[in-house]
């Protein structure tokens, strides 16, 4: 996904790395917890007015005893909050908060379009997504669209893989990926002439969403 232009990122002088928090405006950025925390931490993440967003999937489930719909986490051991400079360190006090969530040494926002993406990845049942993490261990494929369906206008690569195809998002902000092997080679078109390489020219025409 593009990054947002920073307009005066948080970059301690003579620093090698760079950091989008910002002093007065808030922004979205990725948090690693414990496992199966994640509920527990946006309830004390808000109770000390902390903005926070759990993406969140119905998982149906089906005991001798008792059915039902449970939600889990769309990234299990993530969270995202919304903060100013001054806040990061409330953040990370809380107990079972492992960091913020960095690419090298640096620590980059989360953009809005990200957000909204993971908001209708939550709200869609029909795939099942799996995370997979540190976004190197996988060769890019080809950038496509999914053209129907209720994720119709999503983008991602398509890649062969152990006999499967899988569609993969990544995220700048997120050392991680959402992949699935439900989305049918029927339902995607090639973007780029089947290109990998996601550089591209604003004058064609074609609005990328990463």
């Amino acid at each position: 996904m593009l990054i947002t232009a920073n307009l005066n990122p948080f970059k301690p002088e003579n620093s090698g790395y760079t950091d989008d928090l910002h002093q007065v405006e808030p922004r979205w950025f990725a948090v690693r917890v414990g496992h199966r925390k994640e509920k527990v931490i946006i309830k004390q993440l808000e109770r000390v007015g902390i903005e926070c967003f759990l993406p969140l999937r119905d998982r149906p489930f089906n005991y001798k005893s008792k059915t039902g719909v449970r939600q889990i986490p769309l990234l299990g051991g993530y969270i995202f909050v919304r903060i100013i400079a001054r806040e990061a360190l409330t953040v990370q006090r809380v107990n079972f908060v492992f960091g913020f969530v960095k690419t090298g040494p640096d620590r980059r926002q989360v953009t809005q379009k990200e957000i909204d993406l993971l908001k209708r990845l939550s709200s869609d049942d029909t795939l099942e997504w799996a995370v997979e993490e540190k976004a190197d261990v996988l060769n890019p494929g080809c950038l496509v669209e999914i053209c129907r369906g209720p994720l119709a206008g999503v983008r991602g690569h398509y890649i062969q893989a152990k006999s499967k195809k899988r569609f993969i998002i990544s995220f700048d902000g997120l050392d991680a990926r959402l992949m699935t092997c439900e989305v049918s080679p029927d339902d995607v078109i090639p973007l780029d002439n089947g290109s990998t390489d996601e550089k591209q020219d604003p004058q064609e025409g074609k609005k990328k969403l990463w």
